[in-house]
């Protein structure tokens, strides 16, 4: 069942963006009212400038703020999409990226919340074709850095 809400273009631009062009980082998406209707539209809300070289500092760096934004939706009980451009090291040692989704329903955000960001969602990731991950996170623990990690080296090493 489709939520009615709507992906504007401007999600689907700043995706491509990261993809083809790592011009961002991150870019953290919200539901917001548009042409008159509340919650009507996915729209972007903030992006992070890219990082161009494999550098492991910068990308923790990076990853640091971004957790740290996605801690202060939590702290207004408020629900988010994200997506993360994730370089890291492979046990191989190969700089690897993946582009990480999130879908950021903290345990304290409104039930109604919850439920609108999760039917949208199912609407708005297969517009986002070339996810590495999927991640369904409701807390802190969820999007710790350690714990991102470990899931995308378990994931390069079943490729």
């Amino acid at each position: 069942m489709s939520s009615g809400v709507q992906i504007l273009e401007e999600c689907l631009t700043a995706f491509n963006d990261i993809k083809m062009n790592k011009k961002y980082v991150y870019v953290i998406f919200k539901i917001v009212d548009h042409d008159g209707k509340a919650n009507s539209a996915i729209s972007v809300e903030e992006t992070a400038a890219g990082i161009k070289e494999n550098d492991q500092e910068l990308q923790d760096k990076a990853y640091e703020e971004f957790s740290e934004k996605l801690r202060k939706v939590a702290e207004k009980k408020e629900c988010r999409y994200a997506i993360f451009d994730y370089g890291f090291m492979q046990a191989n040692a190969t700089w690897k990226n993946t582009i990480i989704f999130f879908q950021w329903n903290p345990d304290n955000a409104a039930v109604k919340q919850k439920m609108l960001y999760t039917s949208s969602g199912k609407d708005f990731t297969p517009k986002l074709k070339g996810l590495g991950k999927k991640i369904q996170a409701n807390s802190l623990e969820d999007i710790a850095e350690s714990e991102i990690r470990a899931q995308c080296l378990d994931s390069s090493r079943a490729t």
